[in-house]
């Protein structure tokens, strides 16, 4: 066997192995209920180049592929449906039998800016494409780039689907002051899971909810930093936890996750504009776990964040005079964040939606305590996202123990 036949069989393994990782789950949805275009799963050959490209795994979209040169291709890229926010997610994996130079036109047929592409041949470790590779052709983005035997995996935001995020949540489940369970499942049936962390029979609670948007990565990141942080061995955690409740359901769009969905459920909604007439599953599940235990015997809500990703890094809050419990507690934990991290540049937006039934606003609505989304900017360094949400969290910690110290002492 040559040098040449076992490197080609090496890398046909490891694309393999790779592929693997984002195998998507079979459809099993209830089809009367999905009312979006679900992108074809498939390979596209084009056999007298050598090139293939491929989308059979879980998450992002890549709708059509079209030679239009000798080595130019032409990617078209769908939402789910229209009209829709204009965040584009893409997903997709290059190779070709000798190696070689494309040209890639992303095509979107709905408004938006395809992000610049992260590549990884591993799936694993990702990089971004050079920006002197990344040219405007028009209206569309022009990517060019070097391929060969070894798959190259080529993504608007790196991945965070439904595999590393099962896997994080059964680890927390596990711990020892924790408890998990199923609250519904989505229309695809995936199980929408929530799990509680507390050392406490206290009825003090802390809501945390995400990924509402499948493209939204960050958020998921500053989401996990946010609970890591919660769930970790400081003392200060350690007294939250004797005082407090934190109820997490991290993943309440799984179906648009698995799809590669810019926005939607399989329901063809935006489930963050669905807190008033529920009419999907995934936040009407959602929204009943909460209530039900802010109803419970003595309960008391403190919190509720849901996490997001947008363009910059800002916070979606009440008023402060619009009254909540605890009081004044949004201004007390910006000004927290700020003189800790007197050099990260954010947002507070008092007024961002305020008409539209959100999750933020039925949380301020239903529950009384501030509603707040916490979003992250898209290209936010993954590692300032983690450090800035769990000094957040911490933050949060020592004002709602300070809060639960006060209301217990009179």
């Amino acid at each position: 066997m040559n040098t040449h036949t076992v490197f080609a069989r090496r890398n046909f393994i490891a694309g393999l192995l790779a592929a693997l990782a984002f195998l998507p789950l079979p459809h099993t949805g209830r089809a009367a209920e999905i009312k979006v275009e679900l992108q074809p799963r498939r390979t596209w050959d084009f056999p007298k180049v050598g090139v293939k490209f491929n989308n059979e795994f879980s998450g992002a979209r890549l709708n059509g592929v079209e030679q239009t040169g000798d080595h130019e291709f032409t990617l078209t890229i769908n939402p789910e449906n229209r009209p829709i926010n204009t965040s584009p997610w893409y997903a997709f994996q290059v190779g070709a039998a000798e190696k070689q130079t494309v040209s890639l036109k992303f095509h979107l047929t709905y408004r938006g800016t395809a992000a610049l592409p992260k590549l990884s041949h591993d799936g694993v470790n990702w990089t971004r494409l050079d920006t002197n590779a990344w040219m405007l052709a028009g209206t569309n983005r022009v990517a060019k780039l070097t391929i060969g035997p070894r798959p190259l995996w080529v993504f608007a935001h790196e991945p965070f689907g439904l595999k590393p995020l099962n896997a994080w949540m059964d680890a927390k489940a596990k711990l020892p002051f924790a408890r998990g369970k199923i609250i519904g499942e989505s229309i695809e049936h995936r199980p929408l899971r929530q799990f509680t962390l507390g050392e406490t029979a206290n009825a003090n609670f802390v809501f945390i909810i995400g990924r509402q948007h499948p493209p939204e990565i960050t958020g998921t990141i500053g989401l996990m930093s946010f609970v890591d942080t919660i769930a970790g061995d400081s003392q200060l955690a350690r007294n939250f936890r004797k005082q407090f409740q934190t109820v997490v359901i991290p993943l309440v769009n799984p179906d648009g996750v698995e799809h590669g969905h810019w926005r939607s459920t399989l329901g063809g909604l935006d489930s963050n504009r669905d807190w008033a007439k529920f009419t999907q599953p995934e936040p009407r599940a959602t929204s009943r776990a909460i209530s039900a235990l802010a109803k419970s015997p003595g309960a008391r809500a403190f919190l509720f964040v849901d996490f997001h990703s947008t363009g910059e890094d800002v916070f979606y809050t009440q008023k402060d005079d619009e009254p909540t419990f605890p009081k004044d507690f949004t201004k007390q934990w910006m000004a927290a964040i700020r003189a800790r991290f007197p050099d990260y540049k954010f947002k507070r937006d008092a007024g961002h939606n305020v008409s539209q039934p959100t999750s933020k606003h039925w949380a301020w609505t239903t529950l009384g305590c501030p509603g707040i989304t916490y979003e992250f900017g898209y290209n936010t360094d993954r590692a300032l996202v983690r450090k800035i949400s769990a000094g957040a969290a911490e933050e949060m910690m020592k004002l709602l123990l300070k809060e639960a110290g006060a209301s217990a002492g009179k």
